[in-house]
């Protein structure tokens, strides 16, 4: 924890558990090399780490590499969420030897996903040469004792964007949703117009229901008129 957060109140310190996986890289137009991932994360217990070494294939560079640790953050007084940075940097090796390359750099700021679930997104690395993109899943959840209520900073929505497979699962997910909505909804129209229609259709078809027949009284009537 930093030393200024010492002199914060209780009630804006809020812990956070973080689950990052460094997914990919993409679009890199080159066919050779091994590539690593340095991490550093502010404000969190475990503070930097590199992924495994792994070579190139189709152009792209597979990790599925988790970060799983736990920050301190702090509230400020106009209700954001502190920042909680995430910085990558990519490099490349060559033919096994120790030139290393820079490939690019990435700064996330976490608390922009803060509660929003597991997220999937790529972004465009920074001082690239190409336009590489690498894909992060981040998951941040509330670990506090008393739930403490907080606005997210903005999403910097020019720096990430969906990817494709990610788009079409999640429109699959909400097509599925509103079709169940929707053919809930036809049920009970259905078993509404049913009911309404079940009184008519008995008044209809019942062979004892005859408005022409005279009542038991009229007989009466007609047969003393009759004697009379």
């Amino acid at each position: 924890m930093l030393f200024s957060n010492l002199f914060v109140s209780k009630h804006r310190k809020i812990d956070f558990s973080i689950n990052i996986t460094i997914q990919d890289l993409a679009n890199v137009p080159l066919v050779s090399g091994i590539y690593h991932v340095k991490w550093k994360l502010k404000n969190a217990e475990h503070t930097s780490g590199s992924t495994s070494r792994s070579p190139i294939r189709d152009h792209s560079i597979f990790w599925g590499y988790p970060i799983n640790t736990l920050a301190h953050l702090v509230i400020s007084k106009d209700n954001i969420l502190g920042p909680c940075e995430l910085k990558l940097q990519v490099f490349q090796e060559i033919g096994g030897s120790k030139d290393v390359s820079f490939i690019g750099k990435l700064t996330v700021n976490l608390s922009e996903y803060a509660g929003s679930g597991l997220v999937s997104r790529r972004y465009l690395l920074d001082e690239c040469k190409f336009n590489s993109t690498i894909k992060l899943s981040i998951r941040m959840d509330q670990v506090s004792e008393s739930i403490t209520s907080y606005d997210t900073p903005p999403l910097k929505k020019q720096q990430a964007f969906i990817d494709i497979p990610t788009m079409i699962i999640n429109e699959r997910q909400a097509q599925s949703e509103q079709q169940s909505t929707s053919s809930s909804d036809n049920q009970e129209i259905k078993r509404s117009k049913s009911s309404s229609a079940l009184p008519q259709y008995c008044r209809q078809v019942t062979p004892f229901h005859n408005t022409d027949d005279p009542s038991p009284t009229d007989l009466v009537d007609k047969l003393f008129k009759n004697k009379q």
